[in-house]
């Protein structure tokens, strides 16, 4: 089963390289990695197009600068994995045997429109991850849509990042579900409909993902663009 890892790219220089090494160096190795470079205006092109002469598995899509859910959007229609995942292209993938580990569970529940995986925020100026709220038990097999609905609600975690899935590409074509361009918080719809589009899904406490905090230059750490 191959899994396209999709990642819009804007203003991450400092980061990106990270970010894909943390990707390509996985042990499972039938991945294909899509930067969409989204009219980056610093060096990151050049990076994207390095990566692509490194690692025939990544592949690059230049276009206008049209925010983050078109370019998300540009990298789905590039796609041609099993599985995708979608990846903010500052943050990373902590372990190298996590894409391994949650494709063993993907292959034993293919029943399931996306698996949920969970996440860590990430704090360079100290280099700590601090784990985010644990998944109830009972999202940890195979549920339907209201009863993950109910539980989540109940355990006060909602996962909406489009980040923290990996989510067969065929129930996203079905579903036809695609980021809405120029809205804020676009993963909050994106997931609502997601959920309400999917038969079966499942939320493991794999801790995979590691979301970088208090970073330079981005909207949440200056209060603005």
């Amino acid at each position: 089963m191959k899994v396209s890892f999709i990642l819009p790219v804007y203003k991450v220089e400092k980061y990106i390289d990270e970010c894909v090494e943390s990707i390509v160096s996985q042990t499972y190795r039938d991945i294909e990695v899509v930067l969409v470079d989204d009219g980056s205006p610093d060096n990151c092109p050049v990076l994207c197009d390095q990566w692509a002469k490194k690692d025939q598995r990544v592949k690059v899509v230049h276009k206008p600068n049209g925010g983050l859910s078109d370019a998300r959007n540009a990298g789905f229609d590039n796609a041609t994995g099993d599985y995708v995942i979608f990846v903010d292209s500052d943050d990373f993938w902590v372990s190298k045997t996590a894409l391994q580990d949650l494709m063993a569970v993907v292959s034993k529940h293919p029943e399931c429109d996306f698996i949920s995986f969970n996440c860590s925020y990430y704090y360079s100026d100290n280099n700590t991850y601090e784990p985010w709220v644990k998944y109830d038990d009972s999202l940890s097999k195979p549920i339907d849509k209201d009863k993950a609905m109910r539980s989540l609600v109940a355990s006060g975690t909602m996962p909406m990042s489009a980040c923290l899935k990996v989510i067969s590409r065929k129930s996203l074509s079905d579903i036809g579900l695609r980021f809405i361009k120029g809205t804020i918080s676009e993963d909050i719809p994106w997931f609502i409909d997601l959920l309400d589009g999917s038969k079966e899904c499942m939320f493991v406490n794999q801790y995979v993902y590691a979301y970088r905090q208090n970073r330079a230059g981005s909207i949440t750490a200056s209060g603005g663009e």
